[in-house]
Formats: C-alpha cells, sequence, structure tokens
C-alpha cells in the first residue's frame, strides 16, 4: 500500500514539474459556452461581475489546453497587473447536493 501511495506521490511531482506556466497577462479566456440547460442559464444570468477599485484585476488562470498562469508578478508595486487586456474569467459550478440546488463561482 505505502508503495503505491509513493508512486502516485513520484507522478504528481513530475507531471506537475513539467506543467506549462505563461506570464499573468498571456493566458487567454476560455470562451463562455451557450447556456442550454436550465442550470447553465440560471448560473450564466447569477454570474457575479467585479469591481475593482484598487490593486489588481482579475486575470484568468487556464486557458483552454490546460496550460495555467505563473501567477501575478507586477512591477512598480501592483502597475503590471492593472489592467487584463485579454479579459478576466469567472469558473462556476451548479448542481444538486442533499436536495439542495447550489452554484458556486471562482
Amino acid at each position: 500500500m505505502k508503495l503505491k501511495i509513493l508512486a502516485v506521490l513520484l507522478a504528481a511531482v513530475h507531471f506537475a514539474g513539467n506543467a506549462v506556466s505563461l506570464d499573468h497577462d498571456k493566458v487567454q479566456p476560455i470562451p463562455q459556452p451557450e447556456a442550454v440547460t436550465i442550470s447553465e442559464k440560471a448560473a450564466v444570468k447569477f454570474k457575479p461581475g467585479l469591481d475593482i477599485r484598487d490593486g489588481c484585476d482579475s486575470f484568468p488562470a487556464v486557458n483552454a489546453a490546460g496550460e495555467t498562469s505563473g501567477g501575478l508578478k507586477g512591477t512598480n508595486g501592483d502597475s503590471g497587473c492593472k489592467v487584463s487586456l485579454l479579459g478576466s474569467q469567472v469558473y462556476g459550478r451548479a448542481g444538486w447536493y442533499q436536495d439542495v440546488w447550489a452554484i458556486m463561482y471562482s
């Protein structure tokens, strides 16, 4: 059993070390698919918007190819993360849990 855990951990470290990391301002947001189901339509209707008055804009963290951002790398304070030229992105999931329907956004 311990050998299986070790093998899984080694595989995770290997794949994490080989993951592609992009600059925070180079990640292309994933286009929002057309809402078809009632759950999808509700999730789009109630999708939150961000009002950022001070600090960094919201930048997408992952693109359609699964490549992730290396994190914000602002210079001169937060001036390097003020404008997300490619757009931001809201991730969401909706579903039933113990007879309650819920939406989760991040």
